[in-house]
């Protein structure tokens, strides 16, 4: 245990960081791809394109036949996308040629059909010099053979994907989804859907790490909420198919119905590596182990577990894929003062805006209590406020940290 009660954010996150390690790898279709974080950097299989092909729909013909104008020229033939033409291309002769399709052996220009006129004769007219090399895509233009298309540690979206398989590449290897073990503790919740009684709350915490967890790449696993009862812990999740990882939340501050911690302390085969950070919301946080498996557990409020999770369980997961996290960090001014700080990093719900001069300013939420969720959602960022910072005036600039979409 560290020998301050109150261990800060960024020495947090690292030792959360350090104990984690990558999933194993495995080779999935290309359907099964989007999203998934590469596990090896991918090499192309085939160039793109294979082969010259033409850029326009015209006439491929040699640059010397045109070099005198006007040019007439015998149509030796057609070469179409998927039907290109089987020869070599006659000295002194042009073939019709569309866009995307095969140019010819021999040929090495194309003019366009807005500059050729096609003759009743079987034969083209053509009255603009064009240069060798114009409208025409080389073989390998967008990449070779064994060009790198992407790196490890990509996170697949539809064009990565789309990229690979037009290289040739049709299974991939990534990380295996983490298995994320969720569960809420409280008497007073009640599942979304059901409408809650006198002292109840709608467990909206659960719903929001499993969301978060499915756009982070990882699988989570809903094991319900755990009753204020000793011993809860260690019951739910002897009956659980074993996790890669699991996050509570709720329960883990100091009153008598909070039994994360205690629980932790009391099983042999469990580890409680740190509890209690100092930032605001969030400082209840408890980072463990059981039974080898790594365990978050985030304050039960709905802003300090959603706080917490961006700033400790999305970092988590990228790491158990062998990522990292780096949010955008916006510089604003601030529209209204703040008073000096305390021992805590302080990350404040706030809306931005632009000033005339096309600057950000920041308009911190007037109440930030961690019960109100919908501060959160109204905010653009977090202004971040490291321990003792001193009072800051209207004007004053300040580093906010931009919410991604998703969260």
């Amino acid at each position: 245990m560290p020998t301050s009660p109150l261990r800060p954010v960024a020495e947090a996150r690292q030792a959360i960081l350090a104990r984690l390690s990558p999933m194993p790898v495995e080779q999935v279709s290309l359907a099964e791809a989007f999203g998934r974080i590469l596990a090896a950097d991918l090499p192309a299989s085939l160039s793109h394109p294979a082969a010259a092909v033409s850029a326009m729909d015209g006439w491929a013909v040699r640059a010397g036949d045109v070099a005198s104008l006007p040019a007439l020229l015998p149509i030796a033939g057609e070469s179409g996308a998927g039907h290109p033409y089987p020869a070599r291309l006659p000295d002194g002769q042009a073939v019709r040629i569309f866009t995307g399709a095969l140019l010819p052996e021999g040929a090495d220009t194309i003019i366009i059909q807005e500059e050729a006129e096609k003759q009743g004769s079987g034969k083209v007219l053509i009255q603009k010099k064009t240069p060798a090399g114009r409208y025409i895509r080389p073989a390998g233009m967008d990449f070779t053979a064994g060009d790198r298309l992407l790196a490890k540690g990509e996170r697949l979206g539809a064009r990565h994907i789309a990229l690979v398989a037009l290289g040739g590449l049709s299974q991939l290897p990534v990380y295996q989804k983490p298995r994320l073990a969720i569960l809420t503790s409280g008497d007073e919740l009640v599942p979304p859907g059901q409408t809650p009684g006198p002292g109840q709350l709608i467990n909206s915490n659960s719903l929001l790490l499993e969301l978060l967890a499915r756009d982070a790449g990882a699988e989570p696993v809903n094991l319900g909420i755990l009753p204020d009862r000793a011993g809860a812990l260690g019951e739910r999740l002897g009956r659980a198919e074993k996790p890669d990882m699991i996050v509570t939340t709720g329960g883990a501050s100091v009153g008598d119905h909070d039994h994360i911690v205690s629980d932790l302390k009391a099983n042999p085969n469990a580890s409680l590596d740190f509890w209690k950070i100092a930032m605001r919301p969030g400082k209840p946080l408890i980072f463990g182990h059981w039974h080898g498996i790594p365990l978050l557990g985030l304050p039960g409020n709905p802003v300090s577990a959603a706080v917490c999770a961006f700033n400790f369980l999305l970092p988590a997961l990228a790491a158990l894929q062998d990522t990292r996290l780096d949010w955008p960090v916006t510089h604003a001014r601030l529209a209204t003062p703040l008073p000096e700080n305390d021992q805590r990093e302080d990350y404040i719900r706030a809306r931005l805006a632009r000033d005339e001069a096309g600057g950000w300013i920041a308009h911190p939420a007037s109440q930030q209590d961690s019960a109100m969720l919908k501060t959160l959602v109204e905010a653009d960022g977090f202004i971040i406020r490291p321990p003792h910072a001193a009072a800051c005036h209207t004007g004053s600039e300040v580093p906010v940290l931009r919410l991604p979409d998703g969260f």
